[in-house]
């Protein structure tokens, strides 16, 4: 239709009824430092960022309640579900992962981020997050067929990796991709996470992590919303992504 051309992408609406602005918020995890504000909140109502990182260096809160409330805050200015994550060691037996993956769905988390891949059995540690009602990530590196055998929604690649090579569609998997923390260690400055976002969604991945800084994470989203309105970034990627998301909604998010 008329309407589908790059100048007017913003009038169509993709997956789940959703606009383009809540579709490229919807492929961001963002974490920020500091206590939730007044601002904060305001800037997440506005940008409807589908994913939040609280990771214990940004010291978001100190105790489980404050944990559990800045989860619940956030969430309750979305329009689409938040899928709320954490990157906390997970042991490397079957118990110990259903423990920890027990007491994180409690705080609210839908996913623990730090990859199962160092458990003794990996299809069993995946089986006992999902029992916790989580989501399991791996990293891409591990072996392809046992990861899709036990239905891990998640893939890590690396954001220096070009995504559509580290998974490719050959393999049948069916989960998300996600990139590491586009904020992480010492980025050069010749490759802002702006940048990095949209050559890393561009080739094949479906969903972004800026953990530490909101001002970083509003300058991605408008990087990716240019990138639709040129064409370099093609909103029916952006659209597959997002429909990724939101069928993996109707298992288990709140």
């Amino acid at each position: 239709s008329s309407a589908a051309g790059r100048g007017n992408q913003d009038a169509v609406l993709g997956p789940g009824g959703m606009t383009l602005q809540q579709e490229i918020g919807a492929v961001m995890m963002v974490g920020f430092t500091g206590p939730l504000t007044p601002a904060l909140l305001e800037d997440w109502r506005q940008h409807q960022f589908g994913g939040l990182i609280v990771v214990p260096i940004n010291q978001n809160g100190g105790d489980a309640p404050a944990i559990r409330q800045l989860i619940q805050s956030v969430r309750g200015v979305m329009l689409h579900p938040l899928m709320a994550a954490t990157d906390q060691e997970g042991g490397t037996g079957q118990p110990e992962i259903a423990t920890i993956s027990r007491g994180m769905k409690a705080l609210g988390f839908d996913i623990n981020l730090l990859p199962v891949l160092d458990a003794q059995d990996v299809p069993a540690a995946i089986a006992a997050i999902h029992a916790a009602g989580m989501y399991a990530a791996a990293k891409h590196s591990a072996d392809f067929r046992a990861l899709i055998a036990a239905r891990v929604e998640f893939v890590v690649v690396g954001h220096l990796t070009v995504p559509s090579i580290a998974v490719p569609k050959d393999v049948g998997y069916q989960g998300l991709v996600i990139s590491d923390d586009l904020q992480m260690g010492a980025l050069s400055p010749q490759d802002p996470p702006p940048a990095a976002a949209v050559r890393f969604l561009k080739n094949g991945g479906d969903m972004v992590i800026v953990s530490h800084d909101i001002v970083v994470a509003d300058t991605t989203y408008a990087a990716l919303h240019a990138a639709v309105l040129n064409g370099s970034y093609p909103r029916a990627q952006l659209d597959a992504s997002v429909q990724k998301l939101l069928s993996l909604g109707l298992r288990y998010m709140p």
